[in-house]
């Protein structure tokens, strides 16, 4: 399905997603593993990442996850504090491919600005359509993950099928013991 969201916007909220599961789980411990993640999304300015970079990422990701759970007024509230910390200037570029988008900072901008930044724009545009209820979490109560629905109508509730099946198994498991 096709939102109705730029494609960098998109692709920058399952990013942060992917970077706070997976700081979450464990899985993100070093500079090496933020600059691997950040390759893989194609988030640029992370290739010469030091720990004290990745240090000041996981010292965000706080921030990031409150705006992710946040309601509509105060994730806005959230993305301008965000712009003024970091002493954003949106400004239109073209590059790798890609036509023209805003990038918030210049290049050469701290990594953990630059992420922190990158989420606050994107969270602008769902704030302007009244649409901050795709940032969702895993509806199953063992899991904490985040995730962008995509969904037509916002009605994804999981953040995979493994979790959408072992809820719905422990459902069915529950509703045949009782009876």
């Amino acid at each position: 399905m096709t939102l109705p969201y730029p494609h960098e916007v998109v692709r920058t909220l399952e990013f942060i997603a992917a970077l706070c599961n997976g700081r979450r789980a464990g899985e993100l411990e070093s500079a090496a593993s933020l600059r691997r993640l950040c390759a893989e999304w194609g988030f640029p300015g992370a290739s010469g990442a030091s720990r004290a970079d990745a240090a000041a990422t996981w010292g965000r990701i706080p921030l990031i996850e409150a705006m992710w759970d946040a309601e509509r007024d105060t994730a806005a509230a959230m993305a301008n504090r965000v712009f003024r910390e970091s002493d954003a200037r949106p400004h239109l570029v073209r590059h790798d491919g890609l036509d023209w988008h805003l990038h918030g900072l210049f290049a050469g901008a701290p990594l953990a600005d630059a992420i922190a930044v990158d989420t606050a724009m994107a969270f602008v545009d769902l704030v302007r359509a009244d649409d901050t209820a795709r940032c969702k979490r895993c509806g199953d109560d063992r899991c904490e993950r985040m995730f962008f629905d995509r969904s037509r109508n916002r009605s994804r509730r999981f953040c995979s099928t493994t979790c959408q099946s072992r809820t719905n198994v422990a459902a069915f498991r529950s509703r045949t013991t009782a009876a």
